[in-house]
């Protein structure tokens, strides 16, 4: 590999460079062998034989805290200008003179001039090697809250840090964050792996067939996107316990593109293909499919485990492809599980659609009428206007029930009361199925006609005529749903309550861990940012390690990469895990639960009813619209 490619491929993540271009590969001169001072912050050496250390190793985390380590900022020249006044040289007794020189990114050394000839050099942080740890430091920490190069040069020349941030400093630490974020990443999904067997093996009697949830996310807002994420998560750990980044774009690939054809860029792709980052072709949705694919296919030698039962929404066509994958070949056929929180929203988003086409016919019916009454004449003498007649039209009205409608409200409960009877009856497909039909029958009954057969008895049930009947007392019910509402409804009851999707819901299972992982990672990786592959694979390792552990994992990368960990990163590190605990459990308790059901219900009621009063109001063409 001439010199021009190895600078193109350590360029290769950033956007429109062009280092390895043709015009570019002039010769030149060679006659410096050593490592100029942006070279030594891309030194991978601590971090390349760190890493195979701590992947065979038990995964335990522990890292050695410096009690007396700890970075501070500090104006330069008011500090040491007020030493230079109070401080002499034991040497020669002279004043002395403090300055900066070598300035390497965040690091530089502190040069101590008086009459003495050598002056005394004192690093400002520590070195490995000849790069300074702060950088290293700084890049990953950065990284942790989704900044990248222009973040840091935006940061540090606005707090007036440094000058510049060199972008051969930068890459190089990328790579140098590469080998050490991928392998405390694999000693954590080997850990979680070993969990997830263990507690398969309580739970189901064997350990080498597991369910997990899968979920794809893409880096763009859209179907556009050219840099995307699959996860798959243990059910009983609910702990990551493999990723896929996907990726159809390399910036290299892109900046040679205008040069296709010609023998520099034969010459130069030979040299690149194996570093190349497109790993996909095809659409941004097929990214979802060919990523679980491959992480299923590896499974075995990951964990030396098959996943047998696939979790997913329901929103793609993952899951058939994954069939015809055969990941397992004929050893094993993979079943679908259904995330219970998307099927329940069928309940409410086919309920709505009904509810519309309910509301446009009652609408024409209206009209209907109303025109055959406009076009019937009026016989003379008649006194239907009289207040006899208002007064026994009123008496009429009044002895007629009402009857419930299709509100919004409505369907949010009976979505609610269809998750609920899932979970409840998880275990089993005729218990579950009477649990979502006590709802419509429930809602249905009548005084004259209660329907109450599928709801639970006694004195302790959900449902109050249960309740008075066994306490024998008297019992009125409330509007029962009118009937066309029945009808509209009873069909997609009968839908949503078949043996094959019923037996796809036991086990109450979803895939809300999947969507808390996503978010995760593009906390690292900002969807409003481009980040290339390097980064986004960087950022999901990164998310998988305080998914599954906390900050422990992240305290181990930076040991890994010879940063040494004081009491102020250990202290955050523990308290963000006892945090983490305490939401858990909150979110876990009851009263929370119903609280953020509540919110949930009341803000989507609030939603639709303002789009049904306002109209719709963004769309394309809308302008146009009469």
């Amino acid at each position: 590999m001439d010199r021009s490619t190895k600078k193109k491929c350590a360029w290769q993540d950033r956007k429109g460079s062009r280092s390895g271009h043709p015009r570019n590969e002039r010769k030149r001169s060679t006659g410096f062998k050593g490592t100029n001072r942006h070279d030594m912050e891309t030194d991978p050496t601590f971090a390349s034989t760190s890493a195979p250390k701590i992947s065979k190793k038990s995964p335990e985390f522990e890292v050695r805290i410096d009690q007396t380590f700890s970075y501070v900022i500090l104006e330069f020249f008011l500090v040491f200008g007020a030493l230079q006044e109070l401080l002499k040289c034991k040497k020669c007794n002279s004043d002395v003179k403090f300055f900066k020189k070598s300035i390497r990114g965040l690091g530089f050394i502190i040069c101590v001039q008086c009459s003495c000839p050598d002056p005394v050099e004192i690093d400002s942080c520590p070195l490995i090697k000849n790069a300074y740890k702060i950088n290293r430091r700084f890049c990953f920490v950065m990284r942790m809250i989704g900044i990248g190069i222009n973040g840091i040069r935006n940061f540090i020349a606005l707090m007036d840090l440094t000058a510049n941030f060199n972008n051969n400093t930068y890459y190089g630490i990328v790579k140098v964050l590469q080998i050490a974020v991928k392998s405390i990443y694999e000693a954590v999904v080997k850990k979680a792996g070993t969990e997830e067997k263990e507690k398969t093996l309580e739970a189901e009697n064997r350990g080498d067939i597991l369910t997990v949830s899968g979920d794809g996310s893409w880096s763009k807002r859209g179907f556009t996107s050219r840099m995307g994420i699959v996860s798959v998560i243990g059910k009983y750990t609910n702990k990551v316990l493999d990723v896929a980044v996907k990726s159809s774009f390399c910036k290299a690939c892109a900046s040679w593109k205008g040069e296709e054809g010609t023998r520099e860029y034969e010459a130069w792709f030979e040299t690149h293909e194996s570093e190349c980052n497109v790993n996909h072709e095809g659409s941004a949705g097929k990214m979802e499919v060919d990523g679980l694919i491959e992480i299923f296919k590896r499974s075995e030698e990951l964990h030396n485990a098959k996943y047998g039962f696939y979790i997913g929404d329901g929103d793609t066509k993952t899951f058939k492809m994954l069939l015809e994958a055969k990941p397992y070949g004929d050893d094993l056929t993979v079943n679908k599980k259904e995330c219970v929180l998307h099927v329940k929203k069928r309940v409410y988003k086919r309920g709505n659609e009904a509810r519309k086409r309910l509301v446009q016919l009652k609408k024409a019916k209206k009209q209907i009428e109303d025109k055959a009454m406009e076009s019937e004449p009026k016989k003379k003498g008649s006194r239907s206007s009289t207040p006899k007649n208002k007064k026994n039209q009123t008496k009429k009205t009044a002895v007629e029930p009402k009857r419930a409608q299709l509100a919004l409200k409505l369907l949010t409960n009976l979505s609610e009361y269809y998750g609920l009877a899932v979970r409840r009856n998880s275990n089993s497909v005729e218990n579950m199925r009477k649990a979502i039909w006590a709802t419509f029958y429930h809602k249905s009954s009548t005084d004259e006609n209660p329907q109450h057969e599928y709801c639970p008895p006694g004195e302790d049930s959900w449902c109050e005529w249960r309740k008075a009947e066994a306490t024998g007392e008297e019992y009125t019910h409330p509007p029962a749903l009118d009937e066309d509402v029945q009808q509209v409804l009873k069909p997609i009851y009968e839908d949503l309550t078949t043996d094959d999707l019923l037996e796809r819901c036991t086990g109450a299972n979803t895939q809300n861990n999947n969507e808390s992982f996503n978010h995760c990672v593009w906390q690292l990786a900002p969807k409003h940012v481009f980040c290339g592959k390097q980064i986004v694979e960087i950022a999901t390792q990164c998310a998988v390690c305080t998914f599954n552990e906390g900050y422990d994992p992240i305290l181990k990368i930076l040991e890994t990469m010879a940063c040494t960990i004081g009491p102020s990163a250990a202290h955050f590190a523990a308290k963000y895990k006892n945090a983490h605990i305490t939401q858990a459990n909150r979110r876990a308790s009851l009263d929370s639960k119903e609280a953020r059901t509540a919110r949930r219900t009341e803000q989507s009621i609030e939603h639709d009813l303002f789009e049904e009063a306002e109209g719709i109001l963004y769309g394309p063409g809308i302008a146009d619209w009469p």
